[in-house]
């Protein structure tokens, strides 16, 4: 028999009751007791509100992985049922919200990125690994990262679907290119870095020059210790140390904003990290462990004027205080 929501914080609250109405599972009077619920009290539709508004768009992208790649969510599935140390009934309850994907979809995505699963080189959340390429270059994949490679007679191709990547490029007479969605880094013999982001990425030329193509936009050759970020149209510099810090678990940044930040620590976190559009944008400038991202969220609420809230282990909601 399904449970219905009965007391508890609105929060807490608002979660039952999504898991419930996208269950496929909830009959009239259940919309009749969620629709009392929620006009019963002001927090309880601002909780509904942030929650509906944090899962809609990770269902849909979930549901549309699963139509284009069934495969890929079975060995999600899979992929659950061989981890261990999971509260398996917080698990069963986030898996229902991807009705449309298969129990354990949502879940394992925070845990193994979808995107991987089909990916030559791929790591988990938390996860940081280094193969050995064809040619004699090196290639580390940051947390939650996914690349594929490809070598043919004219260029060697490294495709990052997503996360960070840092390369030694071994000298070779083909050149050495990193695709993005977004334009291309390439180089010859050189060691570099780039970062994904979701409208942007960030390349930094760490030994030799690199030259950076946006997709639409003008290339831009970027000298040795320099870094710059580009986005379809174009190209620009930034102030950035420690690019490629990340392989040693440090997060190390200089006016960056905090969402950017944000976004690194997701890497490393099963739980969603949400970021509010009011502090998303406060500068940050530091050194941060970036395995352990509750104490670097606790360092950075001592230092900036913003508030985190947990909800358990799943969900972190920062704030402008």
């Amino acid at each position: 028999m399904k449970a219905t929501p009965a007391t508890g914080a609105p929060m807490e609250l608002a979660v039952d009751w999504i898991v419930l109405l996208t269950s496929g599972q909830a009959c009239d009077r259940d919309r009749q007791r969620f629709e009392h619920w929620l006009a019963s009290h002001p927090d309880n539709a601002r909780a509904w509100a942030e929650v509906d508004g944090l899962m809609r768009q990770p269902l849909s992208r979930l549901r549309t992985a699963s139509r284009d790649a069934p495969g890929a969510a079975r060995a999600a599935r899979a992929t659950l049922l061989q981890t261990s140390g999971l509260d398996r009934r917080r698990v069963l309850k986030l898996a229902m919200l991807t009705a449309g994907v298969g129990v354990g979809a949502l879940v394992t995505n925070r845990y193994v990125p979808l995107a991987g699963l089909t990916a030559t080189y791929s790591t988990r959340t938390g996860e940081r690994r280094t193969y050995a390429l064809a040619d004699g270059s090196v290639l580390t994949l940051n947390a939650r990262s996914a690349a594929d490679v490809h070598y043919d007679d004219a260029q060697r191709t490294v495709v990052l679907r997503q996360g960070g990547l840092y390369a030694e490029a071994h000298a070779d007479r083909r050149p050495f290119v990193v695709r993005t969605p977004l334009g291309n880094v390439s180089a010859e013999a050189s060691r570099l870095a780039v970062n994904l982001f979701d409208t942007y990425a960030v390349a930094s030329a760490i030994q030799d020059a690199l030259t950076l193509r946006p997709e639409r936009g003008q290339p831009m050759a970027l000298q040795q210790a320099a870094t710059a970020a580009f986005d379809r149209d174009r190209v620009w510099m930034r102030d950035d140390v420690a690019q490629a810090s990340w392989r040693g678990g440090i997060l190390t940044v200089r006016d960056t904003r905090l969402d950017e930040v944000v976004e690194q620590l997701r890497a490393y976190q099963p739980g969603l990290i949400r970021v509010s559009p009011q502090a998303a944008s406060l500068r940050v400038f530091g050194v941060f462990p970036l395995d352990d991202p509750r104490r670097t969220l606790l360092a950075l609420s001592e230092t900036l004027p913003i508030q985190v809230q947990r909800y358990g282990p799943w969900l972190t909601l920062v704030d402008a205080a």
